[in-house]
């Protein structure tokens, strides 16, 4: 009997034409994996997935975005939601600014695009013959992978199914790109009118007329960033009779258009703090509350804890959940990207946002969680929880050499720049390589008006440095001389044989990869035996002459160290301060305050105000204001201070607006009152920045 292949075809059932009949899915939706109801993505997958267990806001929904600090995360997940809504043919609404906010939506990444990046880290790919690159995949023959051959027939039904699958729910954005608008699409945006007594009646009015007038399957979705910003709304929308009443309107629409509305806003913590009666309601008002805390510029080391690996990306802030729309009695959990109970932290980077829990960081003893977090070593000293335990005591001096004013301790640098916003510019070099000018360090050198303001305020006293250097060394006794100089030298040894036992580690290691085991072997044996010689002829030695002057304990003689120094020389080491070796120097009260210009009140009134400031040579102005620390922070104004009654050019003005709008910020001018200056030249007790006033110019396209 042969057995012999019978050609058996399969054939699958053509589809029937109820199927081809069934209406077309709206794009953007899908039900609910709780109840059904229709739910629509945010343009965030992450936070889709906490927002309870509905896997996307469902719609008739509204959330609250809350956002403490100075920061724009919130902005962030308002334009992922727009641009969302934008790619899948929504209608969006935007309150309250105009169509640059449009231009800022994040583009779309291409499938291919996204797929390759996912592959290209992880990626050691041979390049090979290209006959020989499907070799072993399924369907592949003896031709190669450019062999033309005919699909079979379960192929074909197979593409046919695929292409049938349902458009995409929830699409990849990155940060970095720029949104191409599809054909036919566009933002309404709704101004907010100034003159009405309440700027919301005619915001609800426009978007109940856009929901009557539309088609009933197209989804709207209202966008409202920043609610109640002193910038964008008049002073009267934070009274609660108005914009209560819009929350109650916009809930009313919610339920109206049950099936149709959905709308995310953002509220700054900063002006509006959750303590306040009024915040409460409007989170009363609103189905979804989500709080966004980033961290401290003084909890980095916090922030680097929350990441697993040395792999993932450090969180910038947490996320608090205060309330979730809850639609069933089966929702109120989180899914997949955690609930209620979890502590969930957000990280933002030029590519995307990604919400995840956050964990604490090793248990102090785990070396293999303190290894694997973030590449560290276990023993690797935390000082960032140190810097706020630095003390100095005051007044501290500043230096004043050739007109400049400079910082040396390192201490004082740090203490001024964390308690009074003095930033100041890091001149110095280093002694070997005095060209390089990319990484400057100590001294601190200081505008004339952060010198003053410190000796004003009492924090700081100014030093004539040249004078005390020369007087202090002349008046030295030689035993402080002497003492002085064997601590130099003994730093230059230290150095060395630090240097040498750097070197001898360096050598360990490449004979070991090279599977010299024995000569380390050797080698240490070698160095063990001569140190055991030495400390036979050792004799106890005193402690050394630099005890007394910089009251460092006395350190036993280490006898190999000793013999290994016979054969080095030590390093030479230049002083950095001149106080070690001389005394502070005492405050003299016929010192006159440092000189400043005429924009010195405009300085002191931003300052009063908690400003950082540095100066604005790069962009043509006197000062580069920002709201904090200028390491976390991007600048708000450029500067520039005038006199009372001065008279100055339009284009100025208009050159200063572009240009400040340009880099993302606003130009600003300001000065003092000439009668107020005066009194406060004659010492009568008002202060620098009494009689300050100012005014910010952005330019906007008409």
């Amino acid at each position: 009997m042969a057995f012999r292949k019978r050609n058996v075809g399969l054939s699958r059932p053509e589809l029937t034409s109820q199927s081809s009949a069934a209406p077309d899915p709206i794009p953007g939706l899908r039900p609910s994996p709780i109840d059904g109801r229709p739910t629509t993505s945010t343009g965030t997958p992450s936070l889709d997935g906490i927002l309870a267990g509905h896997a996307g806001l469902a719609l008739g929904s509204s959330l609250l975005l809350e956002e403490s600090g100075t920061t724009d995360y919130a902005g962030m997940l308002l334009r992922l939601y727009a641009a969302e809504g934008v790619v899948q043919g929504h209608k969006v609404h935007v309150v309250g600014v105009g169509e640059h906010w449009g231009r800022e939506l994040p583009g779309v990444v291409i499938g291919r695009e996204s797929t390759d990046k996912e592959k290209r880290p992880g990626e050691d790919r041979m390049k090979i013959a290209w006959r020989y690159e499907r070799l072993g995949e399924f369907g592949a023959g003896r031709e190669g992978s450019r062999a033309n051959r005919t699909p079979p027939a379960s192929e074909a039904a197979a593409n046919t199914l695929s292409s049938m699958e349902p458009p995409t729910f929830c699409h990849t954005f990155d940060l970095a790109k720029r949104l191409t608008f599809p054909v036919g699409s566009s933002i309404n945006f709704i101004p907010i009118p100034a003159t009405t007594p309440s700027p919301f009646v005619s915001i609800l009015q426009s978007i109940s007329d856009q929901l009557s007038s539309g088609p009933g399957t197209t989804i709207h979705r209202l966008v409202v960033p920043s609610l109640l910003s002193p910038a964008l709304y008049p002073q009267t929308a934070s009274q609660p009779s108005h914009v209560l009443q819009f929350l109650h309107g916009l809930r009313g629409l919610l339920r109206t258009y049950s099936t149709r509305l959905t709308a995310v806003l953002t509220l700054p913590l900063e002006l509006y703090p959750r303590m306040s009666g009024l915040v409460r309601w409007m989170e009363l008002l609103s189905d979804g509350v989500l709080e966004l805390t980033p961290f401290p510029h003084l909890a980095d080391t916090l922030s680097a804890s929350g990441a697993a690996t040395a792999q993932e990306e450090r969180p910038q802030g947490m996320l608090k959940i205060h309330r979730l729309p809850v639609f069933h009695e089966k929702g109120g959990g989180g899914g997949g990207g955690g609930g209620l109970g979890d502590d969930l932290a957000f990280t933002a980077s030029r590519r995307k946002f990604v919400i995840a829990k956050f964990s604490l960081p090793p248990v102090e003893g785990d070396q293999e969680g303190q290894a694997g977090a973030l590449g560290a070593e276990v023993n690797q000293p935390q000082t960032s929880n140190t810097m706020a335990d630095i003390s100095v005591p005051e007044p501290f001096p500043i230096s004043q050499i050739a007109n400049r004013f400079l910082i040396f301790d390192v201490d004082a640098v740090t203490y001024a720049r964390r308690e009074y916003n003095i930033t100041g510019v890091f001149v110095g070099t280093i002694a070997h390589m005095s060209q390089q000018n990319v990484f400057l360090g100590i001294p601190l050198e200081l505008m004339p008006e952060e010198a003053r303001l410190l000796v004003e305020q009492g924090h700081a006293y100014i030093v004539h440095d040249v004078d005390v250097h020369k007087n202090g060394f002349l008046e030295m006794s030689r035993e402080d001389r002497l003492a002085f100089l064997q601590a130099m030298d003994k730093q230059g040894m230290d150095a060395a044989l630090n240097n040498q036992k750097k070197a001898e580690e360096r050598s360990e290691k490449a004979l070991q990869r090279k599977g010299l085991a024995r000569k380390v072997q050797e080698n240490a044996a070698r160095r063990a035996s001569e140190a055991l010689e030495s400390s036979k002829s050792a004799t106890p030695t005193e402690p050394d002459a630099d005890t007394a002057l910089f009251d460092s304990p006395p350190r036993p003689a280490s006898p190999a160290l000793s013999l290994a120094s016979n054969a080095l020389d030590p390093f030479f080491v230049t002083p950095t301060t001149s106080y070690p070796p001389l005394p502070t120097p005492p405050m003299s009260p016929t010192t006159p305050l440092p000189h400043v210009p005429r924009t010195y009140p405009l300085f002191a009134y931003l300052h009063s105000k908690g400003y950082f400031m540095t100066p604005g040579l790069r962009f043509g102005c006197n000062y580069t204001v920002y709201p904090g620390d200028p390491l976390r922070f991007h600048s708000h104004f450029l500067a520039t201070g005038l006199d009372w009654d001065e008279e100055f050019d339009l284009l100025d003005i208009v050159g200063g607006g572009r240009l400040g709008t340009g880099v993302k910020k606003a130009y600003l001018i300001g000065g003092a009152d000439s009668s107020t200056k005066a009194l406060n030249d004659r010492g009568s007790g008002r202060r620098a920045e009494d009689g300050i006033r100012t005014f910010s110019i952005e330019w906007a396209g008409l």
